[in-house]
């Protein structure tokens, strides 16, 4: 299990989605300041009537200026960088505002046309391409949620403000938008802070992507039937209960395609910086120089591309190295990945969060790859704390429920291998009881865990490189045992309450262990409240779940163990086991 990991280079450098998003926005920024993206000069000089053709040319129906409308107008770096952010929002329901639209101003399609031909920022392409082709697809379609700034309105000459400069005309654009529609909202969406900061400068609301984000799951996680516009009093009061249900989904939806949206982006990032480094380090092992000749493809890397690499280096690098069935949470990764790029859901995003987090902890046991995978794994959890906590917001909040989705949140934050929760709306006699019993089933996956982790790094790792808080190889191996021997207690435990026909006797296993090892000195509680806990449904289903991860994990330790055992019979470590009891 030991080996020296090869320092990685390409990783920290070709990977990493947001220097290459900041790029893309200083470079832009650059050339706007450099006038390489000027608009054609006839276009500077054309003298049109805005209001005998603002309506008909611009996409916005004429009849609708009177309506409460969030109007946000989209920089071109919006929609190079967060294209999936963009078509998410365009579905968006806002709490107090009759529709959400997109702008899209007329110089920020003459900049994604340039970029599409190749004519400006070479490297970022394949990024405006699409970004074209969804502008096209929706002016086509005449989607309503999404209009143009038409020619005639962007050739004004308003507001004193320069022709010469393109961030001048995106700002033009929301200055325009708040006359022409004075009930409506006009929000600016951009990564370019000065232009942020010139839209503040001139009242104009400017948000980076981050920053909207937020602000949207907010106001869809704080919906309030009293804010909703244009609803006259009589039918508000004839319909108040099933406009208010209607009203709340909709916010709920909204709100969770937002998040949802933002989780994927940052995993894509976070998982990305991982795996390119695994991949790396892997590669030179197997293939010393010529790793990149061999390389399936080369970076810089998406997420989906490393996976695709994985997939197909694994007979030849990674299967000598790993279990074979890590391939299939690989591969479930990628299928998850390609659907929720064409649209996210929480099944999807769930699964992908807890394959990434299994296939982290799996290559956990061979190295940490310079540091980099408990950096990743870090930034994994706290997704999937991000993720539970939300969805707990987002759920009914009956009193009932609500202490037991919090309960979910826990298991997801601190569970490290897959998850142990099930969903469940089933109603439980005494449901806070029962919670502080599972959690303290709970405490004990999360002990293993990190015992194992530390036992795994001191075995496996290079000493000089490993994080382990444990002192030596011989305490590891020691450690090793006792865990070993806890597990196969725990499973038994768990294996005669899963038995078909269990019955009360059968808890005893289980419940001896948890007493003999006061696990928790805090809660104490019956073997037969034990046995009533683990008799509900979902606690029973997650009881399975926990018993298939301690199966994977009583298999990896065996692994380890097997891989050391022989020096460790060298030393005179194996009868000095016998002396130790858990």
């Amino acid at each position: 299990m030991s080996f020296e990991a090869p320092c990685s280079s390409v990783s920290s450098e070709s990977i990493q989605d947001t220097d290459q998003e900041m790029q893309i926005v200083e470079e832009l920024h650059a050339a706007r300041v450099g006038k390489s993206v000027d608009l054609p000069g006839e276009l500077m000089n054309m003298e049109i009537d805005l209001e005998d053709d603002v309506h008909s040319s611009s996409g916005i129906p004429s009849n609708n200026t009177s309506d409460r409308k969030l109007l946000i107008v989209i920089d071109t770096n919006i929609l190079m960088n967060h294209l999936k952010f963009v078509r998410i929002l365009k579905t968006t329901e806002v709490p107090g505002f009759d529709k959400l639209v997109l702008i899209i101003p007329w110089v920020v399609m003459q900049e994604l046309d340039r970029m599409k031909e190749g004519k400006l920022l070479k490297h970022a392409q394949h990024k405006a391409i699409p970004a074209v082709h969804f502008i096209n697809e929706s002016l086509r379609n005449q989607d309503r949620k999404l209009w143009g700034q038409s020619i005639q309105l962007a050739s004004q000459k308003h507001y004193g403000l320069s022709d010469e400069n393109n961030d001048d005309r995106v700002l033009k654009c929301c200055l325009q938008h708040q006359e022409l529609f004075p009930c409506s909202f006009v929000i600016l969406c951009t990564d370019d802070r000065n232009l942020r900061n010139k839209g503040l400068i001139s009242g104009v609301k400017s948000l980076s992507k981050e920053e909207l984000s937020a602000e949207l799951l907010h106001l869809s996680l704080n919906t309030d039937v009293c804010h909703q516009p244009c609803i006259p009093k009589q039918q508000l009061k004839a319909e108040t209960t099933p406009l208010k249900e209607s009203y709340k989904e909709e916010s709920i939806n909204s709100g969770l395609a937002i998040l949802l949206e933002s989780i994927v982006s940052d995993l894509e990032k976070s998982l990305g910086t991982g795996l390119s480094s695994i991949l790396e380090t892997e590669m030179k092992i197997a293939f010393g120089n010529l790793w990149m000749e061999i390389l399936y493809l080369k970076p810089p890397w998406t997420l989906l591309h490393l996976l695709q690499c994985f997939k197909k280096h694994w007979l030849a690098v990674f299967g000598l190295v790993m279990e074979k069935n890590l391939l299939l949470t690989i591969e479930s990764l990628y299928k998850n990945l390609c659907k929720a790029n064409k649209a996210v859901d929480f099944t999807t995003v769930k699964f992908l969060l807890q394959d990434s987090r299994s296939l982290l902890h799996a290559f956990s046991t061979r190295s940490n790859y310079d540091g980099i995978l408990p950096q990743t794994f870090a930034q994994v959890n706290k997704l999937l704390q991000t993720f539970a906590e939300v969805k707990t917001k987002l759920e009914p909040n009956s009193s009932e429920n609500t202490v037991t989705k919090k309960q979910e949140g826990t298991s997801l934050m601190k569970s490290h291998n897959q998850e142990i929760t099930v969903f469940s709306s089933s109603h439980l006699p005494h449901p806070s009881r029962h919670q502080e019993i599972w959690s303290i089933l709970e405490n004990v996956w999360i002990t293993i865990y990190q015992n194992s982790t530390n036992v795994f790094q001191r075995l496996g790792s290079n000493s000089a490189l490993t994080t382990s808080n444990i002192a030596s190889f011989e305490e590891a191996f020691i450690y090793l045992q006792k865990l070993m021997a806890a597990v196969r207690d725990i499973l038994e435990g768990i294996q005669r309450i899963l038995a078909p026909n269990s019955n009360y006797q059968d808890v005893e296993t289980l419940y001896n262990f948890l007493i003999k090892y006061e696990v928790n000195k805090n809660v104490k509680f019956t073997a037969q409240e034990l046995y009533d806990c683990v008799s509900q449904t979902e606690y029973r289903e997650k009881l399975t779940i926990g018993c298939h991860q301690l199966v994977e994990m009583e298999y990896t330790m065996q692994q380890c163990n097997a891989s050391v055992y022989m020096e460790a019979k060298n030393r005179g470590w194996c009868e000095d086991v016998l002396n130790y009891r858990i």
